[in-house]
């Protein structure tokens, strides 16, 4: 397939990129900066703004894998015209882009932040889970969201929205604790949206919501403990984890909420590679103690 990569320099995209590459795709990589493509692909620096060039760049692909967004980590310095533009106009240019050349299969980057004050209490956070933004930034998403639904109901496009935990690049070890909670890897967001972009393809659905987290074992019966006395649950379930976590001046978060990925693993697939264990095992081999 011809593939249109949107925003691909971010953090999730270089990931998914070999393995589309691998797989044989072309692909076409837009961004706002400069990036070199891999061989029989094309990089094109461009504006998701520009809906004339958005559109140029449509012709001929077969499905387009939508990452552009002014993201959370940078909407303190933006304005709200900034986030509206690249994050839903820029959207709806790929989307009149994809109705103008014929392209009916897309993979939408959305976010858990759209839940915020409808996961007041839920301990389960699923896809049913009500979506109230808290900020602007998630209500670009859930708009996006919105705009996706309407375009698989007239044009007949095909969309796979994930809603994302967070996965922005921080140090190595905040990001394995941040695993119990909503924290996952970018590896597994690539995962996610490949075979995401598989489902689109096969036409199996029109407009679907999928909920990309790690994968956690906790159950209901966890909770409230979880939220008072979380090393309890952890060292049932991870043995001499919280004294490696002591050991690592790492304190042991507490957890509000169980994210199910139940819908993403049985229509999808989704098997999340890096999760809170497979953290354990490399703070083990690089921590302060080894053991």
């Amino acid at each position: 397939m011809k593939i249109l990569i949107t925003g691909a320099r971010g953090t999730f995209a270089t990931g998914l990129i070999p393995r589309l590459a691998v797989d044989g795709h072309e692909l076409v990589l837009f961004d706002l900066e400069p990036m070199g493509a891999p061989e029989g692909s094309t990089a094109i620096q461009g504006d998701i703004r520009d809906a004339g060039l958005v559109t140029h760049i449509t012709q001929g692909c077969d499905a387009v894998v939508h990452a552009a967004a002014l993201h959370s980590t940078a909407r303190d310095n933006r304005n709200y015209d900034d986030c509206y533009s690249v994050n839903v106009t820029g959207l709806h240019n790929v989307l009149r882009a994809m109705s103008l050349n014929g392209v009916k299969a897309i993979v939408y980057s959305s976010c858990d932040a759209v839940y915020g004050d409808g996961s007041r209490g839920h301990l389960v956070i699923d896809e049913t889970t009500p979506t109230l933004p808290v900020n602007f930034y998630a209500e670009t998403k859930l708009l996006g969201e919105e705009m996706l639904r309407f375009y698989a109901r007239k044009s007949g496009v095909r969309c796979a929205a994930l809603r994302y935990g967070r996965f922005v690049s921080a140090d190595w070890r905040t990001e394995g604790l941040a695993r119990l909670n909503n924290g996952l890897d970018r590896e597994d967001v690539a995962q996610a949206n490949q075979l995401a972009l598989g489902a689109v393809m096969e036409e199996g659905f029109g407009f679907e919501v999928f909920q990309i987290q790690s994968a956690k074992p906790f159950v209901e019966t966890d909770w409230p403990t979880l939220t008072t006395d979380p090393e309890k649950i952890l060292e049932f379930y991870y043995p001499g984890s919280t004294q490696l976590l002591h050991d690592n001046d790492l304190r042991v978060p507490y957890v509000h909420h169980r994210y199910d990925i139940t819908k993403a693993i049985t229509q999808l697939g989704y098997d999340p590679q890096n999760n809170f264990e497979q953290f354990l095992s490399r703070l083990r081999a690089e921590g302060r103690h080894h053991f």
